[in-house]
């Protein structure tokens, strides 16, 4: 019997496992490259940076003074007034924390004054008292700083600062006979917070919390020193969302989660600040900020003002349009207004964006171009949403952008300026476009004119 060289044998086993090696691994290392190449962009990084401390951005100088508040519940009209004759009493008194327990409540107008604390059990729900004449009417549940400064102020969940959404309190806008509804405005107030709510809209106009000038328009009077955080909404309409930030300094935003529209809007166009070219929004930190099945987690867009500074980093969208939009600015058709368009400050940072894409975005027309034509047809061909401003469709891009210069805008007079962009991560590839940036450059022509049928699909 023949036996096998034991050499040859050695020899033909280490040549065989060179040869598997070189031809199994760049397989290997080929799939992952290729993988990071396609779905992650790498983004920059700077040292210069906004902090987000949030000591830097408010702190508790209201005394711990504290009282149950004395209310009917069941919706109670008389409600509103008893608990603003509370809040005057105790602010008189030096302030101190108003407690709301157990129960559902209707409130409108609801004026919070300096040192005050509304701290709110999580078995409360709370929604707009629709039980005067509010046909065609824009409500306010609560007002803070509209006819004059009010400081040290809080609106919170009683276990103030729990990230579990069972210790929030609930909001619920109804379907109703009015214009629209902001939960709580914010207008000539210094050291705010709020935070600890999870509310259920009905794709009503208007953001829930707000930012903007007061009574006065003075764009000196604006919201300075605050934070909104632990905030759940759900059924929000495309063009609104959690947050509209028309006017603010050194304001933090922290753990924000919106069902549909753009969950944090920094979006100025308030009439009066466009009358003089001076910043209303500067010093602008936001962190962790979500979107799902909406139009994006994060919008900037100046109006005529070249603004301040954003520092943005933890944004998630899923099954949104994109994760963050980047608008010029623009001069509009409002009368008597600066001949500017307007820019944010170019050390502005947004980053640490994750996207993921797939149906049930909020798509509203101006952004079906990004559509090829066989998708943009059924689009069209689709009934509109409950907002009757958007169509339910595919996710489109992580980033869009027409104010960068890669976009193709040139000159800040144009409205145009760059913003620093970090890392994008993709998820998945269930997107119409392949790139991270969608630009108007990425708009698809040559689709004819396409009419929507009498009856929609």
């Amino acid at each position: 019997m023949k036996t096998n060289n034991p050499y040859l044998v050695n020899l033909f086993l280490i040549f065989s496992f060179i040869c598997l090696a070189c031809s199994s691994d760049p397989v290997q290392n080929q799939e992952p490259e290729e993988e990071v190449s396609n779905l992650v962009y790498e983004g920059e990084t700077t040292s210069d940076r906004l902090t987000d401390n949030e000591d830097r951005f408010y702190e508790n100088k209201i005394p711990n003074t504290e009282v149950i508040a004395t209310l009917k519940g069941d919706c109670s009209s008389e409600d509103t007034k008893s608990l603003n004759q509370q809040i005057t009493n105790l602010s008189n008194a030096g302030g101190g924390v108003i407690r709301i327990k157990k129960g559902n409540y209707c409130f409108l107008n609801v004026i919070l004054k300096s040192n005050i604390h509304i701290k709110i059990d999580s078995d409360v729900t709370i929604q707009p008292d629709l039980s005067g004449n509010t046909a065609g009417k824009n409500l306010n549940m609560f007002r803070v700083g509209e006819d004059f400064l009010v400081e040290n102020v809080a609106i919170t969940n009683s276990d103030e600062d729990n990230t579990d959404i069972n210790t929030w309190f609930k909001g619920n806008i109804p379907i109703g006979d009015y214009n629209g509804v902001r939960f709580v405005e914010f207008s000539n107030v210094k050291n705010f917070k709020f935070s600890g709510m999870n509310l259920t809209d009905n794709f009503s106009v208007f953001s829930n919390i707000v930012l903007n000038l007061p009574s006065s328009a003075n764009v000196d009077e604006i919201p300075i020193g605050g934070i909104v955080s632990n905030v759940k909404m759900t059924s929000l309409h495309v063009g609104y969302g959690v947050v509209q930030m028309q006017t603010g300094k050194k304001v933090l935003y922290k753990n924000l989660d919106g069902e549909g529209g753009v969950t944090l809007r920094v979006e100025t166009g308030a009439a009066a600040t466009n009358q003089v070219n001076k910043i209303t929004v500067d010093d602008v930190v936001g962190r962790n900020i979500k979107v799902s099945f909406g139009d994006a987690a994060f919008n900037m867009s100046p109006h005529r003002v070249d603004q301040g500074r954003v520092d943005i980093e933890g944004v998630t969208a899923v099954n949104s349009t994109h994760a963050v939009q980047i608008a010029a600015g623009f001069i509009g058709s409002k009368p008597n207004l600066i001949n500017s368009k307007g820019t944010f400050d170019s050390r502005s940072f947004i980053g640490d964006i994750t996207v993921t894409g797939g149906d049930g975005a909020q798509i509203k027309g101006k952004d079906f171009k990004y559509f090829d034509c066989e998708d943009r047809k059924t689009l069209i061909f689709k009934c509109q949403n409950p907002d009757n401003e958007s169509t339910f469709g595919k996710s489109i891009g992580a980033i869009r952008d027409n104010a960068s210069s890669k976009s193709g805008c040139t000159g800040s007079g144009n409205g145009c300026y760059d913003v620093i962009i970090g890392k994008i991560t993709k998820t998945n590839t269930d997107f119409e476009q392949e790139e991270f940036f969608i630009y108007p450059g990425n708009a698809i022509n040559g689709c004819g004119q396409i009419t929507a049928p009498a009856n929609c699909i």
